[in-house]
């Protein structure tokens, strides 16, 4: 995002609505006087993993419930490694026939479909704008984010060969996550039930049926 619709994402590619760096990575600051101690860490993490990080703080039970996160306790209290070492990458409207648009594994990122976003029109980089089309990428685009945080030079071609292992790692990884991965129904596509609509008087009973805007 750029100018007044919402900030500048530096060196990072694109901006929100985008896969790219710059429509993904963001920095985090944790704070707890006293259990927290100052520092800096690049270890890799992400919201998915504020859940289970609070179960295992408090110590509560997550029964039948199969998380994507991980708890972030080893990062946030002994400066340790992180327990995630991938990341998936959805679009902001996600679908099986696509899924996972891209994988980060390590510091290796691969882009199977790329996309812009409105958001992101005011990049001068064109692969960020809204008429950058959903495009597919077979291989798929291949970056050290290390080296390379602008995800400018794609290691995935023919003068590369030696990165050939890194896709068979990362396909790996992306076959087994999606193997796991169940696509929940869409609570706006319920919409036309009436039970789901606001309830101009919330204190009202019963309900829904005295949820009734006059």
């Amino acid at each position: 995002m750029r100018m007044s619709r919402g900030g500048n994402a530096g060196l990072l590619k694109c901006g929100k609505g985008t896969t790219y760096e710059g429509g993904m990575r963001e920095p985090a600051i944790a704070y707890w006087p006293g259990k927290i101690q100052p520092g800096v860490t690049h270890e890799l993490a992400s919201t998915l993993d504020v859940l289970p990080t609070i179960a295992g703080l408090t110590g509560a039970k997550l029964h039948g419930v199969q998380l994507d996160g991980y708890d972030m306790s080893n990062i946030l209290f002994n400066k340790g490694m992180s327990k995630r070492n991938a990341m998936f990458y959805y679009p902001t409207d996600p679908s099986e026939m696509y899924s996972v648009f891209a994988v980060r594994l390590g510091k290796y990122k691969a882009h199977y479909y790329t996309q812009g976003a409105g958001h992101s029109d005011t990049t001068p980089d064109h692969d960020c704008h809204f008429d950058a089309l959903l495009k597919s990428h077979d291989p798929p685009l291949l970056f050290d984010l290390e080296s390379d945080p602008s995800e400018n030079y794609n290691l995935a071609t023919a003068s590369h060969p030696e990165y050939k292992a890194v896709l068979v790692k990362i396909l790996d990884a992306k076959t087994q996550f999606e193997k796991t991965m169940v696509f929940g129904e869409s609570q706006v596509g319920k919409g036309s039930d009436p039970a789901l609509e606001p309830c101009c008087d919330p204190q009202c009973s019963p309900k829904p049926t005295c949820c009734v805007c006059r």
